[in-house]
């Protein structure tokens, strides 16, 4: 879908992706070479399909355990739409520099929804608050641009 929507994205657009912070407590947890690989600066996309599939494959051999990896593919998922987040933000800086085109990454916080029932913390209102808030960043905002953003503050990478 990026490949479709990017280049028709107009100038000082902004792409908020919706994730948990679940990706980002779950990568601290994995071993230091999956860290490394997912933390780096140069990782592509295609590194990051890679390790997507490696996952797969060290659960359907059950290994994944053995191997660092979280137990649960909703975490993996979380991890790797946070670094897609990351890449995505790295080629609208380089295929269209001059755009100011900012994307960034969010998560609304534990919201009360279908998924996580009615005794989480917040209205989906006050879940929105930080997406929106990324959404209508003004014109001329260059920061954030490729972060991990809850509770309107960058976390630290």
């Amino acid at each position: 879908m990026c490949n479709e929507f990017f280049p028709i994205i107009k100038p000082g657009g902004r792409v908020v992706n919706i994730s948990s912070m679940m990706g980002f407590t779950t990568l601290g947890r994995c071993s230091p070479d999956l860290q490394a690989s997912f933390r780096s600066d140069n990782i592509t996309k295609e590194d990051l399909v890679g390790l997507m599939e490696c996952f797969v494959k060290d659960a359907q051999d059950s290994a994944h355990s053995q191997r660092s990896w979280p137990n649960t593919a909703y975490e993996v998922s979380k991890i790797g739409l946070i670094i897609l987040t990351r890449i995505q933000a790295r080629r609208l800086m380089a295929e269209r520099p001059g755009d100011a085109i900012l994307c960034n990454i969010t998560c609304p916080d534990w919201v009360r929804t279908d998924m996580a029932g009615s005794k989480t913390q917040k209205s989906i209102g006050e879940g929105a608050v930080t997406p929106v808030c990324l959404a209508l960043l003004p014109p001329g905002a260059k920061e954030p641009h490729g972060q991990l953003v809850s509770e309107k503050k960058v976390q630290p990478w």
